[in-house]
Parts: structure tokens; sequence; C-alpha cells
């Protein structure tokens, strides 16, 4: 009788310990179900489940406990998947700290908590705590991978424009949408954002880079570059909710909204007989029906294969070594389906609205457009990686620039970033956070911006194009 409840309370733990290393897979596959096959979990989940199994005996000779030996697997296992995500969160508080650091001490912790369990508990009194425990953990993940399959399959159900009225906003409209017009003589409009690129002067008192030379190359082909210009927060989801709501509505993360589903900046070019191109690293959860086109990427996915996405958001990108090829492969090709779009614009009025995840961390770039090694893809405490990639940054908005001007010398270009660089040193203040980059080109036509914040940046040149005729705010 004991065997078979010893037998049946390992299988349990199995089940436990299997559905904690599916999760990662089931994550990647429940965001990408219209290109993922259910096929493709297994080969990683297995993986993963070899390695749990491994850690599980070590941990049970350790604990002295099976229980308990399961509890520590599950434990190790979570840091083991998610391996990239806590060290980079760890380089934000220890920049110099490194995998060879980071990942022994993760295990010398684990270990010593094994020996802990086994001292506090020789006679295993308490192995039934530990399997109830390990069960809950289990439990808690199945429901999450089974979430990620139903949150996918909602988004499918969501890429048509649904058939009823538009549902309502879910955060405050500071004007109404700018009025509707003969979408023929609109112009195109490219927004582009880039993440956390640092106000020249900020850049150079803490790195001593001088970005100047390719502000005034961007001067030189018709952009007017704002020297001093600012965001109202240095939070991206506030940056961001302000920008689609065209207004100053929040200056920190704790007011912003989270669903922004009709958003006052795509509802004027929807108004205005616009197609909509649209790329967002935040979900405001819009609704389809203003969107024309979404951009593939997959930041949270890999432009590869969903067995690669899920070992490198793990320790086995470390081993390997080769952890950012996928993150590469991505950014690239969001540059190449905007360069696309940029070919088919002249003549289809089109709004292109496109954040674009670089400067800003990981450093996957340098400034020849290699790649960095993957232990200083978060190092901060050394300037040369995030000026890398901001000088690789820079010529793709050159080459993207170029395109745009030769293609169609009429069309309206903004080009900000979200935030200023908020890691450059711990003597930064709040506004040296929010310095950031402001250019604009309309259509040749001469604009003059000398401190104006990124919200009314966009509304001059939404006055311009969509003759919205709103008011600059105050800062």
């Amino acid at each position: 009788m004991l065997s078979r409840l010893a037998n049946h309370r390992f299988w349990q733990l199995l089940a436990a310990l299997a559905a904690v290393c599916a999760y990662p897979a089931f994550y990647v596959y429940g965001h990408n179900l219209g290109e993922a096959r259910l096929v493709e979990v297994l080969p990683p989940s297995l993986t993963f489940l070899a390695i749990g199994l491994i850690a599980w005996l070590l941990f049970r000779i350790l604990s002295g406990s099976l229980p308990a030996g399961a509890f520590a697997a599950l434990l190790f296992m979570f840091v083991f998947m998610h391996y990239v995500q806590i060290e980079a969160e760890i380089r934000k508080l220890l920049p110099d700290w490194r995998w060879w650091r980071t990942a022994p001490a993760a295990l010398f912790l684990l270990i010593n908590l094994a020996l802990v369990l086994h001292a506090r508990d020789p006679h295993r009194k308490r192995a039934g705590g530990f399997h109830h425990m390990t069960l809950a953990i289990g439990a808690l993940f199945l429901v999450l991978g089974g979430g990620q399959a139903v949150r996918g399959m909602h988004a499918l159900a969501r890429a048509a424009p649904p058939a009823g009225p538009p549902a309502p906003a879910a955060a405050p409209q500071a004007e109404p949408a700018a009025p509707a017009g003969p979408a023929a003589r609109r112009p195109n409009f490219y927004f582009f954002i880039f993440d956390e690129y640092a106000r020249q002067d900020v850049l150079q008192k803490y790195t001593g880079y001088d970005n100047t030379p390719f502000l005034r190359s961007l001067e030189s082909m018709g952009f007017h570059v704002d020297y001093s210009g600012h965001a109202a927060s240095s939070s991206t989801r506030a940056c961001l909710a302000n920008l689609l709501l065209c207004s100053t509505l929040y200056t920190n993360l704790a007011g912003a909204p989270v669903a922004i589903p009709r958003p006052l900046l795509l509802e004027s070019f929807r108004n205005a007989g616009y197609r909509i191109c649209l790329k967002l690293h935040m979900n405001y959860q819009i609704s389809r029906d203003l969107i024309d086109v979404e951009f593939k990427t997959t930041t949270v996915l890999t432009s590869m294969s969903l067995e690669q996405t899920v070992a490198e958001a793990s320790f086995l990108a470390f081993l390997r070594g080769a952890g950012n090829e996928g993150k590469r492969a991505d950014a690239l090709g969001l540059f190449r389906q905007v360069a696309e779009a940029v070919a088919a614009g002249p003549g289809n009025p089109q709004f292109v609205f496109v954040h674009f995840m670089q400067p800003h961390e990981p450093f996957i770039f340098d400034d020849n457009g290699d790649p960095v090694a993957y232990e200083n893809m978060h190092n901060w405490l050394d300037p040369a990686f995030y000026v890398g990639q901001l000088r690789w940054t820079s010529r793709k908005i050159t080459e993207l620039a170029a395109a745009i001007l030769e293609a169609d010398p009429g069309a309206v270009v903004l080009i900000q970033s979200d935030h200023g660089a908020r890691y450059l040193s711990g003597r930064q203040d709040e506004a040296e956070k929010r310095a950031c980059l402001n250019v604009l080109y309309l259509g040749g036509q001469r604009q003059e911006l000398a401190g104006v914040s990124t919200v009314n940046t966009l509304r001059l040149a939404l006055n311009y194009a969509l003759q919205a005729g709103w008011e600059m705010e105050p800062d």
C-alpha cells in the first residue's frame, strides 16, 4: 500500500515538473498560433524536462526527500528557463556582474536550500507540505499554459474587423478626432519611435560621444531637429499612451492605461481615409478595425523557430553563446518590412507607425552592425555598447529617411524616442532621462523646433497633414 502511494506521488510530482517545463513552449505557441504548429512544442519541452529530471535527482539526494527535491528542481528550472530575463534584471542592479557569476550563485543558493531542507527535516516529516506546494506550482503553470493557448485563439478571432459597433475607448481622449477629408490630397505620414535614444547633450555628457554629425546630416536632408526635445515621462508605457492619445495625460507608469482600444491618433487617420500600418511593442488592445497592416516582429518569439525562441530565453543561450541571433534577425526584419511599406507608399496615403526597440538594450549590434558578445547584451556599465547600438541605429534611421524622401518628398516624417537613456549613470536626473530624440520633416516645409515636447511635435505634424487644428499643450 505504501509503495503504491509513493508511486502515485512520484507521478504527481513528475506531472507538476512537466507542466512547468512545458510552459515556455506553450507561451510561445500561444503567441504564434497563426504560424506555429503544436508539434513544435514537444522538442523544447522534452529538453527542459530532461534537465529538470537531472536536477530533481540531484536535489533529491541533497535534500533526502522526493517532494523536497522536486520543489527545489522546480525553482531550479524556473531560473534555468527564464535566465536571460533574470540576468538582465540583475545586471540593472549589479552592472558589472556576468553570467559566470550569476549562474553559480543561483545554483549555490538552490543547493544550500536543499541541504537546509535535509538538515531541518531529517526524518522527512514535512514531505507532505513540499508535495502539496509542488503540485500547486505545477497546477498554476498548467493553467497559465492553457491560458496562453486561449489568448492565442482570442487574438486570431480578433484578426477580422468586428461586425458590430466599435468598442468604447478605455482611456480619456483629449481632442475630437481630426476631421475627415479627401484622402488623395493627404501626405503619407511616417512616425518612427526609437526606444531609449538619448538627446545629444545628455549622450555627450555621460558617454563622451558627439552625435551632432548625425543630426546635422538629417538637417541637410530637410529635417528639423529639436536640440532640446523632451518627453513627459521616462516610462515607455506612459509615453506611448500620450502619443496614442495625442495629449500629455500621463507622467509616470502608475497612471498609464493598459488598454486603449480606439486611440485618438489612429482614429484621426482612419477618419481621413488613411491605410494604417502599425507595430508597437506594448499591447494596448487596439481594435483591429483600426489596423490594416500589423508588421510582424517576434521580440517575444523568434524569427527562426519556436524551439530556438524558447532556448534563447533560457540558460542554454549562454551555453551556446549565440543567443542574440533571433533578436538580430527580428530587428532587421522590421526595418525591411518598413522599407517595403515605404516603397509602396506614394499615391497610396498611409500612416506608418512603428516602435523600434533600438538602441534600447539588449545590445545586439555594435557600431558596424556586428553581433555583441552575449555577456554584454545588457552591459550599461561600459557605455560603448549603448553607443555602438545607437550609432548603428542612426545609420538605419538615415537609410530609412533617405528612402522615404527619395520616393516621396512630400511625406511627413516624424522621428522620436519614447524617452531618453535612463541607465547611462546613477547621477542622471529625471529631466535627463526624459531628454530624447525629436526630429520632424514636413514635406519640405519650414517648421522651427525648439524645446517642443514630443506630443506637441506630433500635434504640429497632425495639423499640417490632417488640418487637425489642435492647439499646443503647455509643457
